[in-house]
């Protein structure tokens, strides 16, 4: 998904286009490793729409709005509910993995390179998806979240709205102000000219 993304084709952004790897990454892994059938992986997308839901409706998922940690952290708790749901875990269980997953990426800025989409997302996506499924054989395992998932969503929600403008997908901040992001950014420039 997000090679297709970076190639400027045409995806299903879930939840957004920086972050579209981690939900198909988990299932399709998933799916590979557990032999589930497309039935059950629709149940699961059903299940991360419904994390999704209740998290852009709470909070925010996109990175212009709370940094990175809305964009790959709303994507991790999602696919982290639903590999609970796959696996035949309980609501509270699914719940838990939310919690455990969003809490691992609370801070986390969005700072795309050349402001695009590929540097560091890309990577992000990759350890988006084993946070999801660590974060769901732990809820799995009886690991709870001390902080219940829904104040979670209100702490991201909180440290998103501080978060400074330069860190939020603006390409003002953090990597893409690296000297090796703006000789990128040049070269972006240069191609584009």
């Amino acid at each position: 998904m997000s090679e297709v993304n970076a190639s400027m084709g045409r995806i299903v952004a879930t939840p957004t286009a920086g972050s579209c790897g981690i939900l198909p990454g988990v299932l399709v892994s998933a799916q590979e490793r557990y032999g589930f059938t497309d039935e059950t992986a629709t149940m699961a997308l059903f299940a991360a729409g419904a994390i999704g839901y209740v998290i852009a409706n709470n909070s925010f998922v996109s990175g212009a709005e709370g940094g990175c940690q809305a964009e790959i952290g709303s994507a991790i708790a999602m696919a982290a509910g639903a590999m609970v749901e796959l696996r035949g875990g309980t609501p509270a269980q699914a719940a838990h993995a939310v919690g455990l997953a969003l809490k691992n990426t609370l801070g986390l800025i969005c700072d795309p390179v050349g402001g695009l989409v590929e540097i560091p997302c890309i990577v992000r996506n990759g350890f988006g998806a084993v946070t999801a499924l660590a974060a769901a054989d732990m809820a799995l395992a009886g690991v709870r979240s001390v902080i219940p998932s829904d104040e979670v969503i209100q702490v991201m929600l909180e440290v998103g709205s501080a978060m400074p403008e330069a860190h939020r997908e603006t390409a003002k901040g953090g990597l893409a102000q690296t000297p090796t992001g703006k000789k990128i950014l040049q070269q972006i420039k240069g191609r584009a000219d």
